[in-house]
């Protein structure tokens, strides 16, 4: 047996990545050693997050961009992934960079590479005298700085913009893309227009503009009608330039998927539980009034999550005899726009939403009086067979439309646990996520489920493991385990709070659990005692350990997250904070930045991982040349 293949790196030096043969036989053995598995696995990188090379680095990234193409997926290929999960590509608000708060269904005018459009391909609209003074300017290599990001984009695609027009370039394809998707970014192009002049929210807007496509009778509706053509005349010129940034982003995400053919790693989209702002505003009378979606109290929050976002009400999405209404006629085109974009299927955020959503009271604090789960009380209570009906109607229809099933979904259901839901999820055989970060353990995922150590709103796994190792280092375990207990049951019964002792109770467990979850399938006791030992006192077999669980664990889907995979340890997004989030980027240099935080232990080993798996589950003796080729890979990965 070999315990020692979990974390094999005692030389924490960083020598050499792989040489061509090396990879090759890396490459070919990590894959026969998932196929074993049966497992897949993503990697989630957001837009702002992908790598640019020096002379390419604008300060903000693009899966579009020629980094991306021709440096990171053919990086990623060799390293086993098959999915890259973005970001919600929807338009973003201005000065606010979380992709989970759209603006409207256009799309995020970052992910148009401008470094493409200095070439030939697109007749050189883009001046290189340009695009080389924002790439020498950005404040930042490896860090997104988004006003910086705002005021140059707005002069590269302006100037872009306007060369395009007098060369004439892809004219026939512009026109072609105007005339099938210009009804659709018409309302979005003025209410960005309208937005840009009002600098407030479209709830605050004068006169019939706050109404436009909403008004309240006929004589509204005749003055909108004026007013829709006076905006269209007097800004024309500024509704094609709102045109030619989706245009170029269709373009890319078109040669995207191309790529995603031939490659094999495809684009996973993210479909975010906010209704856009342009859609709220131009459907009104379709949304709850004065109602917003959000999260009741719970453990992270006290007082309730309010995220402000509108929600439909439910009598639009669905007619009486089960046909779509108008508002699930919007829902069915939002999902046929992801679909549509991202051959590697969706993710879903807070699927919760689409089933038994928490509505608030947006003028009143959450109380139990104004809020609660929309369709499990009142007006709108759902039978049980009801309570699926967004998924199976819309979003599994969508998915069929698109030659897509349910394992092409993702369905995010962290949080308070929800019956219906849960019954939902059961009921359509859906996708969920288990986060080993939350205390979950890998060996109860369910195969359907996406297994992962954390996602964009969790700590980096360096940080979350330094905290506990912060805690425990230097202290006697078995000792204070014995302690630990004896003041718990002190406090059961003195009924004081558990508090001091948590975090060791939490890392004797994990640590318990990981051992037995990681270790060979022939283990002896005292070799499997010590090796839970050295879980508890070498952090890096701790870390190796943790993302050996991945694979070990029944989940047929592993996902990991950029900073985790890159071992950046720094968290992207902290939820409910304001600054300082998405805005860690991948490195530059990212090849040499992997194989050195894999060498000092703080990024994954996969051959390794894969490697532990195989042991774990006895398949090591059939397959003593593939266990070889990984265990060497894995050594010359820790170099």
């Amino acid at each position: 047996m070999k315990i020692s293949a979990v974390g094999n790196n005692n030389n924490l030096n960083f020598g050499r990545s792989l040489t061509a043969k090396e990879m090759q036989i890396y490459t070919n053995s990590l894959n026969k050693g998932l196929q074993l598995l049966n497992k897949r696995v993503d990697i989630i990188i957001h837009n702002s997050a992908a790598p640019a090379i020096p002379k390419e680095n604008t300060g903000i990234g693009s899966l579009f961009s020629s980094t991306v193409q021709k440096k990171l997926i053919p990086f990623l290929k060799a390293h086993g992934f098959t999915g890259i999960q973005q970001e919600p590509n929807n338009l973003r608000k201005p000065g606010d960079p979380s992709p989970y708060a759209p603006e409207s269904s256009a799309k995020n005018i970052f992910m148009i590479p401008l470094e493409k459009l200095t070439t030939k391909e697109y007749g050189e609209i883009l001046p290189m005298g340009i695009f080389k003074s924002i790439v020498a300017k950005k404040p930042y290599e490896n860090k997104v700085d988004y006003a910086y990001a705002n005021k140059v984009y707005e002069k590269a695609l302006r100037t872009a913009y306007n060369n395009f027009k007098e060369k004439n370039i892809l004219k026939n394809e512009f026109e072609d893309f105007k005339q099938a998707n210009g009804k659709n970014l018409e309302k979005a192009a003025i209410y960005r227009i309208l937005d840009n002049f009002y600098q407030k929210s479209w709830k605050d807007w004068q006169g019939i503009d706050k109404n436009l496509y909403s008004p309240a009778n006929e004589s509204e509706s005749k003055i909108a009608k004026q007013r829709i053509a006076e905006i269209k005349e007097n800004y024309k010129d500024e509704i094609d330039y709102f045109m030619f940034q989706q245009f170029l982003i269709d373009v890319e995400n078109k040669e995207s998927n191309k790529l995603a053919e031939q490659t094999g790693i495809k684009i996973i989209g993210d479909s975010p539980v906010a209704s856009p702002a342009t859609d709220e505003w131009a459907n009104q009378s379709l949304f709850l009034k004065d109602k917003a979606i959000g999260c009741p109290p719970d453990a992270f929050s006290a007082e309730g999550q309010r995220w402000g976002f509108g929600y439909f009400n439910p009598k639009y999405i669905f007619n009486p005899d089960g046909t779509l209404g108008k508002a699930g006629k919007i829902l069915k085109e939002k999902y046929d726009s992801f679909f549509a974009s991202f051959p590697g299927g969706l993710r879903i955020d807070h699927v919760i939403g689409l089933v038994d959503p928490f509505i608030y009271k947006v003028s009143e604090k959450i109380k139990p009086e104004n809020s609660g789960r929309i369709y499990s009380k009142g007006e709108f209570k759902k039978t049980e067979e009801e309570y699926s009906n967004i998924l199976e109607k819309i979003v599994l229809q969508s998915a069929k439309d698109h030659g897509m099933n349910k394992d092409d979904i993702i369905c995010e259901d962290l949080g308070e646990p929800n019956i219906p839901t849960m019954n939902v999820m059961k009921k359509l055989d859906l996708s969920g996520l288990s986060v080993t970060q939350f205390d979950y353990r890998g060996a109860d995922a369910p195969q359907r489920n996406v297994i992962m150590i954390g996602s964009h709103d969790n700590e980096s796994f360096i940080e979350y493991t330094d905290k506990f190792f912060g805690k425990v280092a230097g202290k006697n375990i078995n000792e204070r385990s014995k302690f630990a207990k004896f003041v718990r049951n002190l406090k059961n019964k003195l009924h004081i709070k558990q508090e001091t002792d948590g975090d060791l109770v939490h890392f004797m467990r994990k640590t318990k659990m990981l051992a037995e979850d990681t270790a060979p399938k022939n283990a002896s006791k005292k070799e499997l005692s010590a090796y839970k030992q050295q879980l508890r006192t070498d952090k890096n077999k701790f870390m190796q350990a943790s993302f050996a669980e991945l694979f070990t664990s029944p989940a047929r889907r592993v996902q990991i997250f950029f900073a985790d995979f890159w071992g950046l340890g720094k968290t992207y997004n902290r939820p409910g904070t304001g600054s300082g989030n998405w805005e860690l980027r991948i490195p530059s240099f990212f090849e040499y930045e992997y194989y050195k935080a894999v060498s000092e232990g703080k990024a994954p080993n996969l051959a390794d991982a894969v490697a532990t798996a195989l042991r774990q589950r006895g398949l090591d003796i059939r397959h003593p040349q593939l266990m070889k080729n990984l265990d060497e890979s894995a050594r010359i990965l820790a170099e």
